[in-house]
């Protein structure tokens, strides 16, 4: 179990106040803010397949008619009990939860039909007219009971209305008399006790014969109704009486009717309830841009492109730094180091409070393709524990935690430790900090501590089953960037701090004299390493996106060559066919010559001149082919010169060049094609500049080739792609590539829409497994 003190210091509270904004239901809302981990991983994953196709649903299809219904259960078990009376208020209310379990129940069989969500609700939501008809025809929409719901209620108000008129015809002709008699302040009559009285001064309230109800607070004035009217208000009053009777029983019956659904309305309102709180989180995770990760324990912990959820709402999804941290198997302890305010803790929190929203079926602002743990416990010691009430000091308090860490801490656990081993002495804090890190080892929990401590980052180095992990710091701007680094300790930077804090170079340079000189020349080589392996990895993502680049043009070009190799063996048959047929044309012809010989009875001299002639023609036809290829090779070709393939577009630069051989080399783009010269024909005035701009250009446009929309809203990425799309084709790109991950889908349906229907695009599929499977879409434009 995961502790309640757990939760509040993860601000798991907060995420589910946000949650629950999204809620249309009471009993909705109260599931949500009552959210725990689950102590199931089968209801885990439940859970959160179920937010994911909520999200689907919502993607696809609109809100499903989740309508606001309150906390109904009091009100339904009251309807079991018999002769019980519920107000017309609380009926009306049972009628939205029915009409509510209805619609919905429609909904989730038009869109949700073979998802989970369909086959384990649609079952427990109410579906009877009949009943919402009962109710409809007794109650109105303001909650009111309806004239026509007895005979004998509206024959009731029939009477109170003829009563009333009657009554209002006397009182103002009384009125009147008084008025005219000046023995009222005002002519109007108003109600005391459900009776009709008038206001007569209080001098003359014995010149009106009547019943005396009340006075004014001044006393100047009396309300007395009048004897005349005392009838008529005791007959208005009896029909009121009678009339509440008959509400009350036509009510009764109606709860009664109410009760006979009791089970089949709980069962609904428990089912909606569910509902909203899911399609709730659907909401969020469509918010935050969130995903549902695997939960494996078998593979490693792999957290990839998360961002604290609060955070998000705060600075904005943009202005949050990514975390991507893994735990492989054999791992246990990540040890962070790095300056202050360089967002160790945060890394720390966020590791805690997206594994309590996994656990709790909630989608997190991640890849889809991170994996976590199912945890049986997070133990935390973070901030200050300082407690006057118990007489403990800070690092008293510290400690006190982490013996009962220690004490609690099993396998599938994760502890999160910040500023482990500090309040003491540095030497003895350091100790004891190993000391608690390899009792934590053995108990083979998955821990990640921060600390200043220079000996714990070596330790980290030499010990099996520890990593050093850091924060950047931009040493040249003196800033941090929040950019987690696992694998490299860091420095604290506390002089770089200092100098932007505003603490003087002479300052500076006094307080590294008292340095001890191993310390220094530690941090030192640290702050070496950081800003060398930062210039490492700027040049390793340069490198991983020209080797993309790259992959995707060799696929290009190697397509086109088979493609070009195709033609050709179709270009030579067709040639050798058309040829054949030629040659045969030619010996028929010439058959039928020399048949006309025979026939004019030539000589052998004539018949054998004129059959060398023929011979001669054949090899002179048959030679074509070959004099056609001489001539190409005697085409002016030259290293520089720019030339284009027979059988196709592709055109380019002749960088190498063997008339012996008949071979030469054209590079276009960054790709070089080895030919032969009879396969191409030299270029030259626009077309020839026109290559050398492509030449030239070539490394202006070759980030155009790729776009990556992972993390994006699909309404901005859709534009992102249509433009990029355009500029490409404008651009005469042959081939791009769209890089939108897998996730829940959404990105990639939509690149897909885009494409099928974009007038630029030959064709389009995913890319290989090796470079991305169907995380990438591999483009062909026109």
């Amino acid at each position: 179990m995961i502790s309640e003190a757990v939760l509040e210091k993860l601000e798991f509270p907060k995420i589910l106040q946000q949650i629950s904004k999204y809620s249309s239901t009471e009993p909705g809302k109260k599931i949500l803010l009552g959210l725990k981990p689950f102590e199931s991983l089968y209801l885990a994953i439940q859970e959160g397949d179920y937010v994911t196709e909520a999200k689907e649903i919502l993607i696809k299809n609109d809100f499903p008619p989740i309508n606001y219904i309150p906390e109904l259960a009091d009100s339904l078990s009251l309807s079991a009990i018999d002769g019980s009376v519920l107000d017309s208020k609380a009926i009306l209310e049972i009628l939205k939860l029915a009409e509510t379990s209805r619609y919905l129940f429609l909904f989730l069989k038009s869109n949700a039909e073979g998802k989970s969500i369909s086959k384990d609700f649609l079952n427990d939501l109410f579906v009877d007219k009949v009943l919402e008809h009962h109710i409809t025809k007794v109650i109105n929409e303001n909650g009111e009971v309806k004239e026509n719901a007895s005979s004998k209620l509206k024959e009731i108000r029939e009477e109170v209305r003829r009563k009333s008129e009657t009554l209002q015809k006397v009182i103002n002709r009384i009125l009147k008399s008084l008025s005219d008699a000046y023995l009222v302040r005002e002519e109007y009559v108003t109600q005391r006790d459900g009776r009709i009285v008038v206001p007569v001064k209080a001098e003359h309230k014995r010149h009106v014969k009547g019943f005396i109800h009340s006075e004014s607070a001044t006393g100047q004035t009396v309300y007395i109704e009048p004897e005349e009217t005392l009838e008529l208000n005791n007959d208005i009053l009896s029909l009121y009486f009678a009339e509440k009777r008959e509400i009350e029983r036509i009510l009764r019956e109606l709860t009664k009717k109410i009760g006979e659904y009791v089970l089949p309305l709980k069962k609904s309102l428990s089912a909606i309830a569910d509902l909203d709180s899911i399609f709730a989180r659907a909401k969020y995770s469509i918010e935050i841009i969130g995903s549902f990760p695997s939960i494996d324990n078998s593979k490693p912990i792999k957290i990839m492109e998360a961002r604290h959820p609060l955070l998000i709402k705060k600075i904005g999804r943009s202005n949050a730094v990514p975390l991507d941290l893994s735990i492989e198997n054999g791992t246990n302890i990540i040890l962070i180091t790095g300056p202050n305010a360089g967002g160790k803790t945060v890394v720390l929190k966020t590791v805690g409070l997206l594994s309590i929203m996994v656990l709790s079926g909630i989608h997190i602002p991640a890849q889809a393709d991170s994996n976590l743990h199912f945890l049986e416990n997070i133990l935390m010691d973070i901030g200050d524990q300082q407690s006057i009430e118990d007489d403990l000091s800070t690092f008293s308090s510290h400690l006190s935690n982490i013996r009962k860490i220690i004490y609690e801490a099993v396998e599938n656990s994760i502890i999160l430790l910040d500023e482990i081993g500090t309040g003491t002495d540095p030497a003895e804090g350091s100790a004891l900090a190993i000391a608690i890190l390899l009792t934590l080892q053995n108990k083979k929990s998955k821990v990640l501590a921060t600390t200043h401590h220079g000996s714990l980052k070596l330790m980290a180095e030499e010990l099996e089953g520890f990593q050093n992990a850091s924060m950047e710091f931009d040493s040249d701007n003196l800033i941090p960037t929040y950019k987690f680094r696992q694998g490299v300790p860091g420095s604290s930077y506390a002089f770089e701090v200092a100098e932007r804090i505003g603490f003087t170079k002479d300052f500076l340079s006094l307080a590294k004299n008292y340095l001890d000189s191993d310390k220094m020349k530690v941090e030192e080589f640290l702050v070496e390493l950081e800003t060398r392996s930062r210039n490492l990895q700027t040049k390793l993502n340069e490198y991983e996106v020209e080797n993309s680049r790259l992959k995707g043009l060799t696929n290009l070009y190697k397509q086109n060559l088979e493609k070009l190799e195709t033609q050709k063996k179709d270009i030579l048959i067709d040639t050798k066919t058309k040829a054949e047929s030629f040659i045969k044309d030619v010996n028929k012809k010439v058959e039928n010559a020399i048949k006309q010989i025979r026939e004019s009875q030539a000589n052998r001299e004539v018949i054998k001149d004129v059959r060398k002639q023929i011979s001669d023609l054949k090899k002179d036809v048959e030679k074509v082919a070959e004099v056609k290829i001489q001539n190409v090779a005697k085409m002016e070709f030259a290293i520089g010169s720019f030339a284009k393939l027979r059988t196709s577009e592709l055109s380019g630069k002749i960088i190498e060049i063997d008339f012996e051989k008949n071979k030469a080399v054209l590079v276009t783009g960054t790709v070089k094609l080895q030919v032969k010269l009879d396969e191409i024909i030299p270029i030259s005035g626009k077309e020839a500049k026109s290559q050398e701009r492509f030449q030239s250009s070539f490394h202006q446009t070759e980030a155009e080739v790729r776009i990556d929309i992972r993390g994006q809203k699909p309404e901005e990425a859709e534009f992102e792609v249509i433009k990029f799309l355009d500029n490409a084709y404008t651009s005469g790109l042959n081939r791009v590539e769209i890089l939108h991950g897998k996730g829940t889908g959404v990105l990639k349906k939509m690149t897909k829409d885009i494409l099928s229907e974009h007038p630029g695009v030959s064709k389009f599929y995913f890319a290989n497994i090796e470079y991305g499977g169907d995380g990438i879409t591999i483009v062909e434009l026109k």
